[in-house]
């Protein structure tokens, strides 16, 4: 019988699921972190790997710089959590102050097991990371990102508000700073229209923007289609607040 081959991307929906019945907002592909929950002022991030191997304690010592507890996770391995070469996993980790989740791939159940904690690390914290990664978690309304994938354009808080900004030139047809602004948009957000990093708007005149056919595509890009859903229903309850 072929050995079945696992992805790091298997490993997400476990981990997520895990995590949001312990109480946290989970999000992924955070500032490169595969998996990043938060519960108060409590930060976690997980980096999911197919099999243990050093790229991951690359990533996961990385990850160190932003807060104290770092998980990796694997498959739960078919032999038994015995041999030496696992005893000797699990001494490199307790050093490096790492912690350690296994998901039972193997089982239809897929169950998560916490099989080390991570101690507080001695590695120096960076604020200004941190700040950023904290930013970049309060910008998105959802998690719209699958950790561990590649080849797929990241869904940013940037991003994000981008397709804002489609949803809501796709429902007014052409709009102007002041009437974002009466939409309660803040500036930075709507100097985006200026920028237009994706070729997403047309300027119609001084001020004054529609929706470009890039920006058409963009909406009906499947791999945007739960945030465009989010912010095309947000915004037609807003406009009935508006005019009604």
């Amino acid at each position: 019988m072929e050995k079945k081959k696992f992805y790091e991307t298997d490993l997400y929906a476990p981990i997520c699921d895990f995590l949001k019945k312990e109480g946290f907002v989970v999000k992924s592909e955070v500032k490169g972190c595969d998996v990043t929950a938060q519960k108060g002022d409590r930060l976690i991030i997980v980096e999911l790997k197919k099999s243990f191997q050093l790229s991951l304690l690359y990533q996961a010592i990385e990850r160190q710089s932003y807060c104290q507890e770092v998980f990796v996770a694997i498959p739960r391995p078919e032999k038994p959590q015995n041999t030496k070469q696992w005893k000797n996993m699990i001494k490199l980790l307790k050093r490096l102050e790492l912690g350690l989740f296994t998901v039972a791939l193997d089982s239809p159940l897929h169950i998560v097991d916490v099989i080390l904690e991570p101690s507080d690390s001695m590695i120096r914290k960076n604020k200004t990371k941190k700040q950023k990664l904290l930013l970049e978690l309060e910008g998105r309304s959802g998690d719209y990102n699958v950790g561990g994938m590649t080849r797929r354009k990241v869904i940013t808080a940037y991003r994000e508000k981008a397709l804002e900004l489609c949803c809501i030139l796709q429902q007014q047809k052409e709009v102007d700073y002041a009437l974002l602004r009466r939409y309660g948009l803040l500036e930075p957000h709507i100097k985006m229209l200026g920028t237009n990093v994706y070729k997403w708007y047309k300027r119609v005149k001084k001020g004054v923007y529609c929706l470009s056919e890039e920006g058409k595509k963009a909406l009906d890009d499947e791999q945007y289609f739960d945030v465009v859903a989010y912010y095309k229903k947000k915004w037609r309850e807003k406009n009935n607040e508006f005019t009604g």
